[in-house]
């Protein structure tokens, strides 16, 4: 890849840095200067390109074959989000470049990432909007179509161009009807499910039972301890608690935990195994589920969930009295 910063850019960079300090800000001069350094970066790396008339710098390393996304439709991508001119990575989905730089969240789910197009930073939104399924690109631009003035949450400061390595892996038309298809697949696979139906949000969802369990029967008000792995139907696990030494508290009623859950575990019995797979309108819904104080998914928007699931073969209320009997 192309990647030269020269001694010019860095010492522009070391008085930009001593300017930002000063106390009162001058956003006149930091567009300017943003602008500067904007500048001698694409001189010195990428004097070949030619921006589009809103500023955006496109190099396109693979040419994709399949198609190219619109406004309202969802893409699956790979990025590596960088700033410019000093090349710090700040955003990624790749657990491997999140690592190296020091940049991982736990809770994240890392692998191709899901999103709406119209839901991205302009310069991101105009550079997919130029690719094709397959394609794999170097987008380039400044704040105006990146985080503008205010920044991103002390990732990018206010006034910082940015650099995006992208790669355009699907373009989704129609993001409830793929995950339709994709509950059909996994369902087609696997053998005996009892399928279940939500009047509420008028939704199916599965349950695939594996071992009954010899306790009662779980209902409204049931107190259980379950252990648990939730992935998506690409195989990417989301969490999981198996190999702990207590399980998770439910208390079914109290809406604590998803809908699917709610609805799911009443086909239990204590001491039963088995799975649930559950569509977004019973799990996070349209929106996925965002990490607290982070713009990184734990869950992404459309996705079904499916859990395996065991529930232990006693009540909480006796796993607390074996407690309170041990110490």
């Amino acid at each position: 890849m192309k990647r030269i910063i020269s001694v010019t850019t860095a010492i522009v960079l070391a008085i930009f840095m001593v300017t930002a300090c000063d106390e009162e800000v001058d956003y006149t001069v930091l567009e300017q200067q943003e602008q500067r350094y904007f500048d001698l970066y694409i001189a010195a790396n990428y004097s070949d390109l030619t921006p589009t008339t809103d500023g955006l710098y496109f190099d396109e390393y693979v040419v994709g074959e399949g198609l190219s996304p619109d406004t309202g439709d969802y893409v699956l991508i790979n990025y590596v989000a960088y700033t410019v001119p000093n090349e710090e990575v700040v955003e990624t989905y790749s657990e491997d470049w999140a690592t190296d730089h020091n940049i991982y969240i736990s809770g994240a789910l890392y692998g191709p990432y899901k999103s709406l197009l119209s839901s991205e930073v302009e310069g991101l939104q105009q550079g997919l909007s130029m690719m094709k399924e397959g394609g794999i690109s170097r987008l380039l631009f400044k704040s105006d179509l990146g985080y503008g003035v205010d920044g991103n949450g002390g990732k990018v400061s206010g006034h910082e161009s940015m650099m995006y390595d992208v790669q355009l892996i699907e373009v989704i038309k129609d993001a409830s009807a793929r995950e339709f298809d994709q509950i059909m697949v996994y369902l087609d696979s696997i053998g005996d499910y009892v399928t279940i139906f939500d009047d509420v949000t008028e939704t199916y969802m599965y349950y695939i039972p594996e071992t009954i369990g010899d306790g009662d029967t779980i209902g409204v008000e049931s107190v259980l301890e379950v252990f648990y792995t939730g992935q998506l139907l690409d195989d990417r696990v989301f969490d999981t608690n198996v190999g702990s030494s207590s399980g998770f508290d439910v208390t079914i009623g109290e809406e604590s935990v998803i809908s699917g859950w709610e609805i799911g575990l009443q086909y239990f019995n204590y001491g039963g195994k088995g799975k649930l797979l559950i569509p977004h309108p019973l799990g996070y819904g349209e929106e996925g589920n965002v990490i607290s104080g982070s713009t990184m998914y734990s869950i992404p928007p459309f996705e079904a969930l499916l859990f395996d699931i065991e529930v232990a073969d006693k009540v909480i209320e006796d796993k607390v009295i074996e407690e309170e009997e041990e110490e």
